[in-house]
């Protein structure tokens, strides 16, 4: 699958923790399963598992007892996107592929080659394994019938899911350098994302659009989608200039330091007051302005210790 030099590197140097990605990820879509399975009650009846009313509607399948796509895939997508760009950059693996004659395009295009290459097989293996428990599992009394309309919506809802959360996880660990703080920055955005996507799906229902939710859902997963593809793009832009000197700092990119404070203060300023009143607003903005201004002009721990290393190692 990976023929060209560049690849297997990059496949050799990934192939352990993507293994255990793998793994983690078909051991939860197995338990998932099996509970799902297990938590089904036979009344007597005959029932199914997908509401007989939504098999031939294009809408994804999220019932109580089967989802057609498990979402311990987005979750393989987030934790491949994380390990895939900051381990080579924690030690100090970037640095042999950048003396390796090998241009910083390819090598980033080639990461993610890999990435989308072993996240897609794991797809194909994780949701065979799924739909081969529910098919020889459904209990007596049930009837396990889908239908491609519902199959199709629930692979590429799921998908684009997958593809956003790789994207963000991904351009969160090409610019920031320090291990405990990347996991606390894009643990808590990734949270938070519920409460936005909440947020925007009131707007779009609201009186300004009017829109249903299930055109909603499309519109915001078409967005989902084109903001993925920026980052990656941006992410290619940023590899070009990633300069190895700015190792053990929270930002890798000092001139990104104001937009990504601009940016913060704005989005945690909505999360907080959206909906409030004015005075709640100017609160949560203080506080964010106060907040972002702590985590990203003070001295941190993580760059104190770096610091200190350095020097014990000079």
């Amino acid at each position: 699958m990976f023929r060209s030099k560049i690849d297997q590197l990059i496949w050799q140097r990934h192939r352990r923790m993507l293994f255990g990605i793998a793994m983690l990820t078909i051991l939860g879509v197995v338990m998932t399963s099996l509970i799902g399975l297990h938590s089904v009650v036979d009344d007597g009846g005959t029932h199914h598992l997908v509401s007989a009313s939504l098999i031939n509607q294009w809408r994804p399948y999220n019932g109580n007892y089967f989802t057609a796509y498990s979402m311990w895939l987005p979750f393989a997508a987030w934790l491949a996107g994380l390990e895939m760009m900051h381990l080579d950059l924690s030690d100090h693996f970037n640095q042999f592929l950048f003396s390796s004659g090998f241009s910083r395009k390819r090598i980033y295009w080639s990461k993610l080659k890999v990435a989308f290459g072993v996240l897609l097989l794991l797809n194909v293996v994780a949701t065979a394994i799924e739909y081969l428990i529910y098919w020889i599992g459904t209990p007596h009394g049930y009837t396990w019938t889908i239908a491609w309309p519902g199959v199709l919506t629930s692979w590429l809802v799921g998908a684009i899911m997958s593809v956003g959360l790789f994207a963000i996880t991904w351009f969160a660990a090409t610019i920031v350098g320090q291990t405990g703080p990347l996991i606390v920055t894009i643990g808590g955005f990734t949270f938070s994302l519920a409460g936005f996507s909440g947020i925007c799906s009131s707007i779009l229902t609201g009186e300004t659009f009017h829109l249903s939710n299930d055109q909603a859902m499309w519109v915001g997963l078409i967005a989902w989608l084109i903001a993925a593809i920026a980052l990656f793009i941006w992410g290619a832009a940023l590899y070009q200039r990633l300069s190895l000197e700015h190792n053990g700092e929270y930002l890798l990119f000092p001139h990104l330091r104001v937009p990504v404070y601009i940016v913060f203060v704005i989005y945690m300023t909505l999360m907080f007051s959206w909906s409030a009143d004015g005075l709640s607003m100017v609160i949560a903005f203080v506080l964010s302005a106060l907040f972002g201004y702590a985590w990203l002009w003070r001295p941190r721990l993580g760059e104190m210790w770096h610091q200190w290393r350095e020097r014990k190692q000079g």
